[in-house]
């Protein structure tokens, strides 16, 4: 049995080796990978292993890039610090979300759940089947919903922001900056990260590392080099680059 580990930190993904395999004498850990990009370089070339565990941040970006360019067609065990990230994670093919520290108990009780769908891989069983496996084994991860709203501050008040009067957020020197639909700037403490996990993705994307755009104020995509684009925004002289990572999932989200 074949695992790639996805993890930034190297004392982790030891750890995190030494328990995988440590699991059962039949399990190998194939590879570690700590970026975005050598992770799509690695899939690209050596196609999918039986079992992955996925840090989502790694040192060049969110794991999700990596999943937006490879289809994945093996489970993935999320493993992070930050318990924002799970409904996203379970919108893939996740059988558990852990919360670092990490220690043996969890990484083997991942691996049992793992177990639990590992026939169902291997006789190629179908994505309805699927699904509801995997929320039979994640059914009491509790739900949330997406913001309606922000309560953000802007000199000495603050005010109510709807969600569709949101233009476009971005992050610069470590703050987040929500722009509304009057170019009104409101700052924000919470990551670029956190706030796109709060944001309803039928209306909201995340071109590249620093900007999240909503989709009622874009006015014209315009072709960039090397596979990139250049949005340019409504009532705005802003333009912005989508990245090329990001270029195919945008171009799909954006005509669906």
């Amino acid at each position: 049995m074949k695992v790639v580990i996805l993890e930034d930190a190297p004392a982790i993904a030891k750890s995190m080796k030494n328990y995988v395999e440590a699991f059962s004498s039949e399990i190998k850990v194939e590879k570690i990978l700590d970026s975005v990009e050598d992770s799509i370089d690695y899939f690209q070339v050596h196609g999918m292993p039986d079992l992955i565990f996925s840090d989502i941040e790694l040192s060049d970006g969110l794991c999700f890039e990596i999943y937006e360019n490879i289809k994945i067609k093996c489970p993935i065990i999320f493993t992070t610090s930050y318990s924002e990230y799970w409904q996203k994670a379970f919108k893939l093919n996740s059988i558990d979300y852990l919360l670092k520290p990490l220690t043996k108990d969890k990484v083997f009780e991942s691996m049992d759940k793992y177990m639990k769908v590992k026939d169902f891989f291997s006789n190629g069983g179908d994505n309805d089947k699927l699904n509801a496996l995997i929320q039979s084994i994640s059914h009491s991860t509790k739900t949330s919903q997406y913001k309606e709203r922000f309560l953000l501050k802007k000199g000495d008040k603050y005010n109510l922001v709807n969600i569709k009067d949101i233009k476009y957020v971005f992050s610069s020197d470590k703050l987040s900056t929500i722009v509304d639909k009057d170019d009104t700037n409101y700052y924000s403490y919470d990551s670029l990260s956190k706030i796109d996990e709060e944001l309803n993705p039928d209306f909201f994307f995340r071109i590249n590392r620093k900007y999240i755009i909503n989709i009622d104020y874009i006015d014209k995509v315009k072709p960039f080099f090397k596979g990139k684009l250049v949005l340019i925004l409504k009532d705005s002289d802003l333009e912005v680059v989508v990245s090329q990572l990001k270029a195919n999932s945008f171009r799909k989200w954006l005509s669906f």
